[in-house]
């Protein structure tokens, strides 16, 4: 009698605790979520930057509008260059750029615009501000201008 009540002692002690597989799957699951969550913040650490950047850019854009927008359409930085077809050229061959500092700002902001006369109807004079950032300014936004000539 002594070994059967003692039998159940040992199933009953056995059946309150965990195994040591529970343990494990336990540890790896809690391990999962945690760099999963891990993983999230990094994502959003990310996503914040780049609309920080792009916050940046439309104070940039801003500026640069603002600045030609107050300018007669006579202004020499408003000059048509004679070719209407140029209004989306962000590159070098652009009619105008100006770099624009901000000490806050993570990057380098450049502006370039581009002039077309008579666009998009006569005396009017379309002015196409394209901001441009990032490594080999590869992330840009851009805006139209509309001046009477």
């Amino acid at each position: 009698m002594n070994t059967h009540k003692s039998l159940k002692s040992k199933d009953a002690f056995m059946q309150g605790g965990f195994t040591l597989v529970e343990i494990l799957v336990a540890i790896t699951v809690l391990t999962l979520g945690i760099l999963t969550i891990s993983q999230l913040t990094l994502i959003g650490l990310r996503a914040t930057n780049v609309n920080k950047q792009r916050i940046y850019a439309r104070i940039a854009m801003t500026r640069v509008f603002e600045n030609l927008h107050n300018r007669p359409s006579t202004d020499s930085l408003l000059i048509d260059d004679g070719d209407p077809t140029d209004l989306n050229d962000t590159g070098a061959t652009a009619d105008y750029a100006s770099v624009i500092d901000d000490v806050e700002a993570s990057y380098r902001y450049l502006a370039r615009w581009n002039i077309a006369d008579n666009t998009p109807e006569p005396n009017l004079k379309t002015v196409r501000i394209h901001i441009l950032w990032g490594h080999d300014d590869r992330h840009h936004i851009t805006s139209d201008l509309i001046k009477r000539m």
